[in-house]
């Protein structure tokens, strides 16, 4: 019998249920897919000859496994990145024929990612998933969280941290639950719009990165006595910045190299409408056309974002549960936020060129993007390291980088 554990998720956790081949960009296509030992060994005890036969062809030990519960084996893929038990109406073979326990932990887990904080298991949905992106960046009354005790079944811990462990003692990671709290907490108040949002985390992140060199002990009073409504007033926009941020993620382009690189067929669609759309095609400098794109821009901010704003607000807030934020990306927790606040506009900057070049979009639209943007970059091997290197060696790392690109 299963040991029950205290859990923490977001409320729409219970809304998701996988659809299998009815799923418009499957799980089973585009990645590797890796076994733990424990499924790995269970193969050896199949007693439909078929699949048995179907698992010693197709199943191999990984020589660079890094962890025996994770990626111990591997399945090899078929054209086109397919699994080579995903059937021609991209159902799993392993699942109808010999049933759910053997599926791997990687494909019994996905999209649920958990991490344990103190004594509490979270779990919650990764927006790689088009089901899961559906559900959950859709609501909009934003994402709530709950609490409940229950088996937990198979899964793949991606974090484990006791904060009141000692070794935390002079570490930014004691205050974790506090700082993530808040950082949620201003993400998600309405009262301003995104970007001022945005800007009102940086400076929380900022100034407490800056409180934690010394002071440690002066931590909780801190976070307790930050007040966001007194940061607005320092942010202001210059819609020149987006002139900026354009040069800045043709240069990102450049490190995904999505033509080689990337998998994903409606990845490399957007990036085409992109490229057409802000007529990076033409070879022209990116000032011959900056009237034009800062209009679209502020167009489709104005009509588009601002008004479903939600979808926006639930993928940072999701990300920031599901990654541990802000210590996700280095030892820096503003490098945490940096990164957060390049994805937000990176993403903002394909919608904008999406919509040059087809002059239309929708809330469903703006889904289906996020959805493979997140396949794209939150699991690409290098992508995101080489961008936090190049914003440290050019000195990006900052507020005023921050400000440009918001």
């Amino acid at each position: 019998m299963r040991e029950n554990v205290k859990t923490r998720y977001p409320r729409y956790l219970k809304e998701f249920k996988c659809i299998g081949g009815k799923c418009t960009d499957s799980c089973c296509i585009g990645w590797d897919i890796d076994i733990d030992e424990v499924t790995f060994r269970q193969y050896y005890k199949v007693q439909d000859k078929e699949m048995k036969l179907m698992l010693q062809k197709n199943v191999h030990i990984n020589d660079y496994y890094l962890s025996p519960d994770v990626d111990y084996g591997k399945i090899k893929l078929k054209s086109g990145k397919r699994c080579a038990f995903l059937d021609e109406e991209n159902y799993c073979i392993i699942h109808s024929k010999i049933g759910e326990k053997y599926l791997s932990s990687v494909c019994t887990s996905f999209p649920r990612i958990t991490n344990k904080v103190d004594r509490y298991y979270e779990i919650s949905l990764d927006v790689a998933c088009p089901e899961a992106a559906r559900i959950l960046l859709l609501k909009e009354e934003g994402i709530e969280f709950t609490e409940s005790e229950g088996p937990l079944g198979k899964h793949i811990l991606s974090s484990d941290i006791e904060t009141t462990s000692t070794e935390y003692n002079n570490s930014p990671l004691k205050y974790f639950k506090e700082i993530r709290d808040l950082s949620i907490k201003i993400i998600q108040n309405r009262e301003f719009n995104l970007s001022e949002r945005l800007y009102i985390l940086g400076d929380f992140v900022n100034t407490l990165e800056k409180e934690l060199k010394n002071k440690y002990n002066d931590v909780p009073r801190f976070i307790k006595q930050y007040n966001m409504n007194s940061v607005n007033d320092s942010y202001e926009k210059n819609k020149s910045n987006y002139i900026m941020q354009m040069d800045f993620f043709k240069k990102m382009m450049g490190f995904l190299n999505v033509s080689k690189e990337v998998e994903s067929p409606s990845f490399k669609e957007y990036t085409n409408q992109l490229i057409i759309g802000f007529k990076f095609d033409e070879g022209e400098a990116i000032s011959k056309y900056s009237e034009l794109h800062i209009k679209a821009f502020e167009y489709y901010t104005e009509n588009f974002i601002n008004n479903n704003s939600y979808i926006f607000e639930n993928y940072l807030v999701n990300f920031m549960y599901n990654y541990m934020f802000p210590f996700n990306e280095s030892e820096s927790i503003f490098d945490g936020y940096i990164l957060l606040l390049v994805r937000y506009s990176f993403i903002r900057f394909y919608l904008v060129g999406k919509y040059l070049c087809t002059k239309q979009d929708n809330k469903e639209g703006m889904v289906e993007f996020i959805q493979s943007f997140s396949k794209t970059i939150e699991h690409h091997t290098t992508y995101l390291v080489d961008s936090l290197n190049y914003i440290k060696e050019n000195k990006l790392d900052n507020m005023e980088f921050a400000k440009k690109l918001l």
